[in-house]
């Protein structure tokens, strides 16, 4: 190779071996280049086809799995409505017929007889009709006799009292009961008409009207409903509308279309319809339909207008056998082949502009070798042109050098020396030894970077001080543009226009930001002056002052300034949100109990006002208690009940309650779920279940308050891999905008706080959740997309495998080791004792810090169990009045908060050892052993 390149190279001048040498290598680079990217790309289309078909289908499937089950539950819940519709109907009916005959009653009591008014309210109900004409009235006396039947006349006058239904319930004395125990209610019964074998259920509703010893009635066949919701769900369905690709089916076990997208196909038998491969697209339907999971088809689209390309098609169904009917929705797989086909054209566009770009580069730097190879030759052989001429003349004449024509940094130096020595080279160099010596000891002992530069911010000089700042050494700086070090891309434009001002002879001084070797950027001020001689500026003199400290403590005092301010412009509004929501109860209470002790009302009334005081008394009570946990909880004063709690039945309770509430509330249209992931005998969490229940309660009284439709969810599952337990609660609601999501846990926050803002409530509620997961030892975090739903995860420490840790923790001996447990609660003391019991030591109890430094007086302890937070003398002071007395005494320290301040007050104040509530038994072991190892 080196001879090749010998020979190559011999007798060739330097600016053609330069200019071949750069064409060579730039051309090759490029040329091998351009392969990789091409022959890399074509990989990348390979491998993304055929992951977008695995996706495209992958993707498809569930949605139209999604997509279909969402109307099987449609239907299913519209299914189960039918009977409280029924019922809700018919009472409303009997409500409105009451209506009537009391405000008839009323206003004719004085002026009509009793026979008279009573056939004035008979006429004025039986020839009502409703329900396309199978829904009427009837009034029947209490003694069983028809007063008024519009659909069996022949029964006025009549006693009905022993009518029975085909089981032998007796209707009309089970109505009568009713109306006089409860002055209202629903009797069920069945029916058969005369001219019918079919059994049908039926449902009435009566209600007392006590004036006549009447009672009013209403009745209606159930199945009459159950056709109704067919109907309805049929239109709902065949009305919803997508794009042109998707279609929505139902149709019946003998192949007739219920339902379709396509609406002309409604009503039409298509048990024998095929595709274009004779394919029998119903029966498969209905087929892969029934069977227990559903199932996809892929098929020729049959109804597709008959110009148009029979396109593939993928479709899912599934049963609703209760109905018979088979629901499936599909998609046209035109779309997977389009995308691979534009896949293939972004793959060709790329591949030619990669070649256009490959041949505009080469030319590119073709052009930009040759013009800077002629110019690097030409200011080459200026330079030695000079530098030739000098010294031929340089003997006998005077000759200078005007350096100022020379471009290399290294010819400038040579012409400087060449005229030093022509000037009075002795008397210079001294002058010159004692002002450098003067300029150096100024330079290099500055308190402050400097640096010299050229007028093109090329370096020539710094100090140590320049160096301890910035990190760049006199050999990194010399012959380089120090801008271009010390500038980032966005601050290249400063620097440029500061060294051009200072070029120009002006004086600069500015605040910037400049970067370090590291690549930090650090704050600094820039003083630049310029260096002139005969009157033209030669050089720049650059003094840099860090500044970093000054702008942080400026950046804090802003920070804080502006934090103060925000506090209190949330405290305000909080402020003005407690005065509203304190106010608002208290204005009922006050209000009603004011109508109920001055005014005469009746006993429905009061009733009635009681119900609005007790609930406006509890909804003042529950935000009392909400700001008194929040005060108990930042005051760090809560006290918790550690113990093993079974997790589902907590889980239980939460349900019957909210279940209760949210059909309280008028939202018994949203379903509420709950889910547990393991049998009781397992689901044991140690915590306080107060306390998780108090905070499980907060989410779920959210989910329910900002759902309106759709379902809440909340239960749990186990992470095994963190040895962790993950409850959840999930609704459908309004969700949380993600502007709001970094501040939904703090204090005095709430995602809507104007005026008319439409639900209410403290903003405290995520506040308490957030502390005391963190007081129980867990962690919260929340997921959420604005008008879809809201999901909030809790996570604590959790195994299965208790029994084999147990075996584990129970191998210490510590016969007669005296172990001291300072707790206020009995609950946690309970748990320490027993976890220790097996160990054999002997265990004592103080349930304050004076107890405990008493027992240290008077027993010989060998270890302290403290208890961080207690009334009377705490754990810090505790420990610190044990240590002073005998220092040798080993102390573990427990708390329940995790914040790294109370771990290093803990060991401020003495503590051996530090643990975080709740404590595992194996942990405390351990713990123990520990101390006892080292003591």
């Amino acid at each position: 190779m080196k001879f090749v390149l010998t020979k190559l190279f011999n007798n060739k001048s330097i600016s053609k071996v330069f200019l071949f040498s750069l064409l060579s290598i730039s051309m090759g680079l490029i040329l091998v280049f351009g392969l990789f990217v091409i022959q890399q790309e074509k990989q990348k289309f390979q491998r993304e086809s055929l992951q977008i078909r695995q996706d495209f289908l992958k993707n498809q499937k569930k949605t139209l799995q999604q997509e279909t089950q969402t109307l099987i539950n449609y239907i299913e819940n519209e299914r189960l409505q039918t009977r409280n519709l029924l019922k809700k109907d018919i009472s409303s009916r009997v409500y409105e017929a009451h209506s009537i005959a009391t405000n008839l009653y009323k206003s004719y009591k004085d002026k009509l007889s009793k026979k008279e008014l009573q056939e004035l309210i008979i006429n004025a109900l039986k020839s009502v009709r409703f329900n396309n004409g199978d829904g009427y009235f009837y009034i029947n006396k209490l003694n069983g006799t028809v007063v008024m039947d519009p659909e069996n006349p022949e029964w006025i006058g009549r006693n009905k009292l022993q009518v029975k239904d085909v089981y032998g319930v007796p209707i009309i004395q089970n109505e009568i009961e009713t109306a006089k125990s409860a002055g209202e209610g629903y009797t069920d019964y069945s029916w058969q008409a005369e001219n019918n074998q079919k059994i049908h259920p039926k449902i009435s509703f009566v209600k007392l009207f006590k004036e006549f010893d009447w009672y009013i009635g209403c009745t209606q066949y159930v199945n009459n409903y159950k056709l109704e919701i067919q109907e309805k769900i049929l239109a709902k369905i065949t009305d919803l509308r997508f794009d042109d690709s998707f279609t929505i089916a139902v149709i019946s076990f003998d192949g007739t279309c219920l339902a379709h997208t396509n609406k002309a196909l409604i009503g039409k038998n298509l048990w024998t319809t095929s595709d274009e491969n004779g394919n029998k697209i119903v029966k498969q339907f209905i087929s892969r339909g029934t069977d227990s999971e559903g199932g996809f088809i892929e098929y020729l689209e049959p109804f597709a207008n008959s110009k148009e390309l029979l396109l593939p098609k993928l479709t899912y169904a599934k049963a609703y056998k209760d109905w018979q009917w088979v629901i499936g929705s599909g998609i046209h797989l035109e779309e997977l082949n389009q995308a691979i086909k534009d896949r293939n054209d972004e793959l060709q566009a790329n591949v030619n502009h990669y070649i256009l770009n490959g041949i505009i580069l080469v030319i590119l730097v073709v052009i930009c070798i040759i013009i800077f190879s002629r110019y690097v030759v030409r200011i080459t052989k200026n330079g030695l042109h000079i530098f030739t001429r000098f010294f031929e003349k340089a003997a006998t004449e005077s000759l200078r050098i005007n350096t100022s024509t020379l471009q290399f940094k290294e010819y400038k130096e040579l012409g400087e020396l060449a005229n030093q020595m022509i000037s009075k080279r002795e008397k210079i160099e001294r002058q010159l030894n004692i002002e450098t010596a003067y300029f150096e000891q100024l330079f290099e002992n500055s308190p402050e970077a400097i640096a010299i530069t050229d007028n093109e911010s090329k370096g020539i000089k710094i100090n140590k001080k320049f160096t301890e700042l910035f990190g760049y050494t006199s050999e990194d700086i010399k012959g380089v543009v120090i801008d271009n070090l010390l500038a980032d891309e966005e601050r290249q434009g400063e620097a440029n226009k500061l060294n051009t001002l200072t070029t120009n002879g002006r004086l600069v001084e500015i605040e910037t930001k400049r970067k370090c070797k590291t690549g930090e950027l650090i704050d600094v001020s820039i003083v630049g002056n310029p260096i002139i001689i005969d009157d033209k500026p030669i050089a720049i003199f650059g003094i840099y002052r860090d500044i970093t400290q000054r702008k942080l403590y400026e950046q804090h005092l802003t920070e804080a300034k502006n934090k103060a301010e925000e506090s209190d412009l949330l405290k305000s509004a909080f402020l003005a949100n407690m005065s509203h929501e304190i106010r608002t109860p208290m204005n009922h209470i006050i209000g009603f109990t004011d109508i109920m002790t001055s005014q005469h009302i009746n006993d429905n009334e009061r009733l009635e006002y009681g119900e609005l005081i007790k609930q406006s008394s509890n909804n003042l009570l529950q935000l009392i208690n909400n700001i008194i946990d929040l005060s108990k909880i930042e005051a760090r004063q809560i006290n918790l009940n550690w113990a093993n709690y079974n997790l589902n039945g907590i889980l239980t309770v939460l349900f019957e309650k909210f279940y209760g509430l949210k059909n309280s509330i008028n939202k018994s249209h949203i379903t509420l779920q709950v889910q547990k992931a393991l049998s009781d005998k397992d689901a044991l969490l140690f915590t306080d279940a107060k306390r998780l229940e108090q905070l499980l309660s907060n989410l779920l009284d959210n989910a329910i308050k900002f759902t309106n439709e759709g379902s809440i969810e909340f239960g749990y599952q186990t992470i095994e891999n963190e040895s962790a337990i993950e409850i959840y609660v999930k609704d459908t609601g309004i969700g949380i905008p993600e502007s709001a999501l970094k501040d939904i846990f703090m204090s005095f926050r709430q995602i809507d706080g104007s005026d008319t803002r439409q639900y209410g409530g403290t903003g405290l509620g995520l506040t308490i959740t957030h502390r005391l997961t963190e007081v129980l030892g867990g962690k919260i975090r929340v997921e959420s997309k604005e008008n879809e739903g809201t999901c909030f995860y809790i996570q604590f420490p959790f195994s299965l495998d208790k029994e084999d840790e147990l075996q584990k923790e129970n191998h210490y001996n510590w016969s007669g080791k005296k172990i001291l447990i300072v707790d206020d609660q009995r609950n946690n003391f309970t748990y320490f004792k027993t976890a220790l019991e097996h160990t054999q030591a002997q265990i004592f109890w103080a349930k304050n810090g004076i107890e405990a430094i008493s027992l240290c007086e008077s027993v010989k302890v060998d270890i302290v169990l403290m208890d961080i937070q207690m009334p009377v003398m705490n754990g810090y002071e505790a420990t610190k009045r044990i240590k002073h007395r005998n220092a040798a005494i080993p102390i573990i320290g427990q708390t329940a908060f995790v914040e790294t301040e109370n771990k290093t007050k803990v060991f401020d104040a003495g503590c051996d050892d530090y643990l975080v509530k709740p404590v595992k038994t194996k942990t405390l072991l351990d713990s123990i052993n520990k101390q006892f190892s080292i003591n």
